[in-house]
């Protein structure tokens, strides 16, 4: 990745390295701080033991990517291509390391990608996240308003 320049004028480099098992505890770290807010908004509540087992249960066939700044874990990306289509499951940063841009060039990075494969990307996020904003502003679309998902596309954009 690029260095992003942050507050201060500051310089942070962004690395991608595949998870690992040890990564696991910061991972489902990572999914409480991101999704807490909106699962507790959309259902009511925030079931601690309930959503720890569903994230366990992603995370036995997620191929998540960490994302470092520095020697610091602070974001996570899996997605992956199928043949119509390259599909976002996961883009997940922590909430201290959210507005800096690193959300921004993680999903430039898989724009790209389905673009190398001239395929459209896909993701479903929650009715009530707020990432549908984000997305809406990276070019995405709603494709599909259900009661819990809503479905979003980027169409392919072909290289010239």
């Amino acid at each position: 990745m690029t260095p992003r320049r942050e507050a201060g004028n500051d310089y942070v480099i962004l690395r991608l390295r595949p998870a690992t098992f040890s990564d696991r505890a910061f991972l489902s770290g990572l999914a409480r701080a991101a999704y807490r807010d909106v699962v507790a908004r959309q259902f009511g509540e925030w079931d601690d033991a309930v959503q720890g087992a569903r994230f366990a249960a992603k995370l036995e066939r997620a191929v998540f990517r960490i994302v470092t700044a520095g020697d610091r874990a602070v974001a996570a990306v899996w997605s992956e291509e199928r043949s119509d289509h390259v599909f976002l499951h996961e883009l997940l940063v922590l909430p201290e390391f959210q507005n800096r841009g690193i959300g921004a060039q993680l999903l430039a990075l898989e724009v790209a990608n389905s673009r190398a494969a001239g395929k459209p990307i896909r993701l479903h996020t929650l009715r009530l996240n707020r990432a549908q904003e984000f997305y809406a502003r990276h070019g995405f679309t709603v494709t599909l308003r259900g009661d819990v998902y809503v479905d979003m596309e980027r169409a392919v954009e072909l290289m010239t």
